[in-house]
């Protein structure tokens, strides 16, 4: 074997969602490449979306070391089981930013408490620095030194968010002197999603993210973008800086097989959207575009049908009640909750063709989105409303997918083009450039080349 790397992530199996998944194929795929990962991640994290089922995915022989924490989100997480009566489909209660809209059960009590909840998230943020888990850093930090003494390790790896995970591996690696590689699966500073938030607290941010490419031995992004991006903004960093993108598992595919689906002639063309929607105007910008497709060629009502499986915040809640009405795109339209990850495969395989939505605005032209690189692995025609940017660079230069603006106008042209296009045939991607197992391989040649070397990391 070359060695053994820790592994500091937050996102673990049984957590599911598409955070997990980067992490779970390394761990996966490193021994295929003679690296050995040992797992430090949170024994019962505060997060709510759990996919059980991409546990029969890791290796059987895989050290995970399950360790407590202390997550004040835990509170809001069991209100909001408690007023959404059960209900796990999303994340919602887990970021003090999605603790938006109101309960859906407890009357007058339910809504005070919701409130009550929502005062606690907001007061635990200004406290918790760098972010809601950083209650679980100690408790990483212990363990990691743990798992060295007992057995040491020639490499850490960390990956966020939460950015928490740098901040316990850059602990390790300061007790150890192990080489240390931190993986951004999207920015901190600058990330597009993020609400804004006081001067000083961005001041903190900003040295804190500067402390951690200065004390990284490699640190890897996910996009090209977002590599440019930070090269940008520490420049002296920028030769420790590579790009190892996100991807698609071949097996994953294999095993999701095809839904059985109605093959008469007059079948509807399934166009298919897996993964949550957290922004708030993707979704009301595509159904509009699809309302403004439908009016002009009414025929789409009996020919097309869309479905959006994932967890949907509280506005695109609101949003997908209003265009699921009859009256509006009813017969075209329709939402299903959170599935596990096999069985959003299998709705992917069933489909003629896969939407991927990335709306207009600063810093999105940095983000492909890590369920774009899972469609590659279907070989299916693809709808990419997404703006300028690495989405569509990447597409363009496997010559794949109908790229559409996200205006209105740019998704009801794309989606025409879909309809009278003819589907492409062959591989998505033929050199396998985006295959998880060679992806793997990429970083186990950082690990090796990180392990072999003596001094510092230039």
């Amino acid at each position: 074997m070359s060695g053994r790397v820790l592994f500091i992530a937050y996102y673990f199996p049984p957590l599911g969602g598409v955070g997990v998944q980067r992490t779970l194929k390394y761990a996966r795929y490193l021994p295929l490449w003679g690296w050995r990962p040992v797992v430090v991640t949170p024994r019962n994290p505060a997060y709510l979306v759990r996919d059980p089922s991409l546990l029969d995915q890791l290796p059987a022989d895989l050290e995970i070391e399950r360790t407590s924490g202390l997550e004040p989100a835990r509170l809001p997480n069991a209100v909001a089981r408690l007023l959404s009566r059960g209900d796990r489909s999303g994340p919602a209660a887990s970021k003090a930013s999605a603790m938006v809209g109101s309960p859906t059960g407890g009357g007058i009590f339910g809504k005070l408490l919701w409130k009550s909840m929502i005062a606690w998230n907001r007061l635990w943020a200004r406290i918790l620095f760098p972010d809601a888990e950083a209650g679980w850093v100690g408790f990483a930090v212990r363990r990691g030194m743990a798992v060295h003494r007992r057995e040491a390790v020639d490499v850490i790896y960390s990956t966020s968010s939460p950015i928490s995970c740098h901040v316990a591996a850059s602990r390790i690696a300061a007790k150890t002197g192990l080489r240390w590689i931190a993986d951004f699966r999207d920015p901190w500073i600058g990330n597009a999603f993020a609400a804004d938030v006081p001067r000083r607290l961005g001041r903190r941010r900003e040295k804190l993210e500067l402390e951690i490419v200065t004390r990284a031995d490699r640190i890897v992004f996910a996009t090209e973008g977002l590599r440019e991006a930070y090269s940008a903004r520490y420049p002296f960093a920028a030769d420790r800086m590579v790009v190892i993108t996100n991807g698609y598992d071949r097996a994953d595919s294999v095993a999701s097989g095809t839904l059985a689906r109605d093959e008469s002639p007059n079948r509807r063309f399934r166009l298919v959207y897996t993964g949550s929607l957290y922004g708030d105007t993707e979704l009301a910008v595509f159904l509009d575009g699809l309302d403004l497709a439908v009016e002009r060629h009414p025929e789409l009502r009996d020919r097309l049908e869309v479905e959006f499986v994932g967890w949907l915040n509280a506005n695109n809640r609101r949003v997908a009640s209003a265009y699921t009405q009859p009256e509006r795109l009813g017969s075209v339209l329709k939402f299903s909750d959170f599935l596990p990850h096999g069985e959003a495969m299998q709705r992917l395989a069933g489909a003629d063709a896969l939407l991927q939505i990335i709306g207009d605005g600063p810093n999105k032209g940095q983000i492909q989105g890590g369920k774009l690189m899972e469609y590659l692995g279907q070989d299916k025609q693809i709808l990419a409303v997404v703006p300028e940017g690495v989405a569509r660079e990447m597409l363009d230069e496997l010559g794949w997918g109908i790229c559409a603006d996200p205006t209105p106008e740019g998704v009801a042209s794309g989606l025409w083009r879909l309809l009278s296009e003819p589907l492409p045939t062959g591989r998505a991607d033929p050199e396998g450039r985006y295959d998880r197992v060679n992806l793997a391989r990429q970083l186990a040649s950082i690990l090796d080349e990180l392990k072999d070397r003596d001094g510092p990391v230039e």
